[in-house]
């Protein structure tokens, strides 16, 4: 172990795999390695000889196996694929540095094992036997050496199939579906989802012996390739031509598959293909006949639309149906999970090559291979191990298999009348399919919604005759919540929305809100359903028209997200409404008043917050009001923001902030910080400015009346006007009055003297120049609100 070499991974790798090469290197096996390591699972004992099977190591023994191989720790997450998956699945083991390791199965998580290129890899590596990667079905043709790489792991010797007559052509379709999978990498089209339902759609014509008459591609091909392959493998001669026609048939169909690829992720074949499918109640066999006869085209095979056409409900038949309800689906309705467009049902799915050649194997079959060969018994499975059983899949067009779910969908059919005739309807849930011992009925109907296409018209008929609605185009959680208002209609009566379904249970009265908040929005078949309960167009209309409704949440949110976004806060004073009359300041007031009892934020208090960090202020929301209007005349308004109405204009504004900077330290903590926050962005000195001009006070000191004179100095009639129109202009109080005005005593006494005697209000309705009637004007509402007080 001394040694200095370096083994370096092959991109794509097993970690298992390179774990038996870093030990050939040495000159060892791999259990010398991994006897120090600890294992989660005894797997590796037993079921370690697969060779798709997969070590996770914790970081310890990655540590330890980067070592040995002297491969920088990044290099080995660019290779293997499993490599970053070890530290997540063995978090919490370790210690005392230990490496702890546990044994999976490669091909289930990361995709099939192949048996890599010796011709390529013995370049890098003479010493390395054999090397297992992970390679995607599209990416098994070796370009370099004209071969194609086999699963491992199959119950056959081979590890690849000899191409190299079809390598130009296999090469050219192997890079036009990558140039696919870039293309649709943004449309929402997985690359494994797309190959596998055309590889479905292949393989299903590769079976069937109508399509075979036909076909004069596909026949040569093979020839060539068995021909070729029996030369590299000549102790498989006594193999039969079934056999190796499942061996080499992904091979063989490898261009056609890729055109099938292109398109049916093309969006423009997908309107060709919805175009003759109308309804999702009605079976046609053959799909659309537009789709297939411009697939035939493409594949130059004109005759494909007879064969289709003739055919019973295929992997293509039935992807046209999903295209088409995939269409007719509303916006914002989401495909069952696993039954989209692109899912491929199992009947449908193509034979493998283990369970076929497991199949095909004789039954007195005791591991001696076709021409000796050491092939595993039917039933066995690499290393001596037991097969899964497999089901014989049927091939041809019998009618055992047709019978048989026409007797399961009776036996449901049952089952469904019984629960129709007990509660009405058929919106049953869709259950975890964990039913005791009686029958699953919500799976069922779950499955008989998923698979509508492939329903024949009588089966469809007999459903709808249980129930209308048994397969709707909305959720059924809908359509059950329906059935429940309807039964309580028919005890009570139609409902209203006049009378703000006032008098209605709980969960009818908030589920029939949210219908009419969303009326626009739902179905027309939900419209006529509401219609039904007394819930028209109309109602809805009327209930939106009551004074006083209480709105949903929803509502309160989107007309606070609205106010905020045009005026920048949500500091609103109680009376305020929106333009559609929508009462927001009572609505903030009474959301705040809740988050007091709960000691915490609620979940629509944190939707709020969102909006606006001081929605729910520690201190009065009109000092918040005050400070956004500060600020909106000192950093200026942005763009799309509007300063709300009886909003503090910019004079007010700043002896707002002379008034709080002045009492700064009786402020609480968060107050001071957003005063710094205003004094930040000012660069002048409080103070007071004057604002008659001379003009004016020539005409405004023949309106003030004489004052008798007692002894003393006399005060500056001007400075004392000066000093009223300060007060009405900036609300402040008089003991605020700067101390250049003199003291606020003697003001506050020839105020109450001059508007006792009318002067005040003689000054607020003469004529005087442009510059002075911002504060005559600020004056005359001074004196009206003060008049309004009294």
């Amino acid at each position: 172990m001394d040694a200095v070499l370096k083994v370096a991974p092959f991109q794509g790798e097993t970690t298992w795999s390179f774990l038996h090469r870093v030990a050939a290197a040495y000159g060892l096996q791999a259990t010398d390695l991994t006897g120090g390591w600890r294992w989660v699972n005894s797997g590796h004992r037993s079921r370690g000889v697969r060779p798709d099977s997969e070590v996770l190591l914790d970081a310890v023994a990655q540590e330890q196996l980067a070592g040995w191989c002297r491969v920088p720790a990044g290099q080995l997450v660019r290779a293997l694929p499993s490599w970053s998956a070890g530290p997540a699945a063995l978090d919490g083991r370790g210690g005392q540095g230990q490496g702890w390791a546990r044994w999976r199965v490669g091909s289930v998580q990361w995709g099939p094992v192949v048996s890599g290129c010796r011709l390529c890899t013995g370049r890098r590596d003479p010493g390395a036997e054999r090397v297992w990667v992970y390679r995607a079905r599209w990416q098994r043709l070796c370009v370099r050496h004209g071969r194609w790489l086999l699963d491992v792991g199959e119950g056959h010797p081979l590890e690849f199939a000899d191409v190299g007559c079809l390598t130009r052509e296999l090469s050219r379709a192997q890079r036009r579906f990558g140039r696919l999978v870039r293309a649709r990498a943004g449309a929402g089209v997985e690359d494994g989802e797309m190959f596998a339902l055309a590889r479905a759609v292949v393989c299903g014509w590769w079976e069937r012996k109508d399509f075979w008459a036909r076909e004069r591609v596909w026949g040569p091909r093979l020839e060539r390739v068995v021909t070729a392959t029996r030369g590299q493998y000549p102790g498989l001669e006594g193999w039969e031509e079934r056999q190796w026609r499942l061996l080499v048939r992904d091979a063989v169909i490898f261009p056609e598959v890729v055109t099938v690829a292109a398109a049916v992720s093309d969006p423009v074949l997908w309107r060709v293909a919805a175009g003759s499918v109308t309804s999702s109640l009605v079976r046609k066999p053959g799909g659309s006949q537009e789709f297939v006869a411009a697939l035939g085209a493409r594949l130059g095979r004109e005759w494909l639309g007879e064969v289709e056409r003739s055919h019973q409900a295929g992997p293509l038949s039935v992807w046209v149906q999903a295209v088409a309800r995939d269409q007719r689906r509303p916006a914002g309705v989401l495909p069952p999970p696993g039954r989209g467009m692109w899912w491929v049902r199992s009947a449908h799915r193509p034979v493998e090559v283990g369970p076929g050649l497991r199949l095909l194997a004789p039954a007195s079959d005791t591991g001696a291979g076709p021409g000796g060969a050491a092939v595993p018994a039917a039933g066995a499975g690499p290393g001596g191990r037991r097969a899964e059983p497999a089901v014989p899949r049927r091939t041809g067009h019998g009618q055992g298999l047709a019978r048989r779910h026409e007797e399961l969908f009776a036996e449901g059919l049952e089952h469904a009348r019984a629960h129709a005739a007990r509660w009405g309807h058929l919106a049953l849930p869709h259950t975890s399919g964990r039913a005791g011992a009686g029958f699953d009925l919500g799976r069922w109907l779950a499955n008989r919604r998923a698979d509508a296409a492939s329903l024949t018209r009588r089966q469809a008929e007999q459903l709808g005759a249980l129930d209308t609605w048994w397969d709707p185009p909305w959720p059924v959680d809908w359509q059950r919540a329906w059935y429940h208002a309807r039964t309580h209609v028919r005890e009570r009566g139609p409902v209203h929305g006049g009378d703000n379904l006032q008098g209605l249970p709980r969960w009818l009265e908030r589920w029939l809100r949210h219908q009419i908040t969303h009326y626009p929005q739902l179905h027309d078949g939900q419209q006529q359903l509401l219609a039904e309960l007394g819930l028209t167009a109309g109602e809805a209309e009327r209930f939106h028209a009551w004074p006083g409704r209480r709105r949903p949440a929803s509502d309160g949110l989107s007309q606070a997200r609205a106010y905020a976004a045009r005026h920048g806060h949500l500091a609103v004073s109680k009376p305020t409404r929106t333009d559609d009359g929508f009462a927001l300041g009572t609505w903030l007031s009474q959301v705040r008043q809740r988050q007091h009892p709960h000691g915490r934020p609620t979940r629509l208090g944190r939707h709020l917050t969102a909006i606006d960090p001081w929605w729910d202020p520690p201190w009065p929301v009109t000092w918040q009001r005050r400070w956004w209007a500060c600020r909106h005349h000192l950093a200026g308004l942005p763009d799309g923001l509007a300063l709300w109405p009886g909003a503090p204009d910019a004079e007010q504004a700043t002896a707002w902030l002379d008034q709080q900077a002045a009492r700064r330290p009786l402020l609480q903590p968060g107050q001071q910080d957003l005063i710094d926050e205003l004094t930040a962005l000012t660069s002048r000195e409080p103070g007071w400015r004057p604002r008659i001009s001379d003009h004016a006070w020539q005409i405004l000191s023949t309106l003030l009346p004489p004052l008798p004179h007692h002894g003393g100095r006399r005060r500056s009639e001007r400075q004392i006007l000066e000093a009223i129109i300060h007060i009405a202009c900036t609300g402040q109080p008089w003991t605020q009055l700067p101390h250049t005005l003199g003291p606020f005593q003697a003001c506050l006494r020839r105020y109450q003297a001059w508007h006792a005697d009318g002067t005040l209000t003689r000054i607020s309705h003469t004529l005087l120049p442009e510059p002075d009637t911002a504060w005559q004007q600020r004056l005359a509402a001074h004196i009206a609100l003060a008049a309004g007080r009294s």
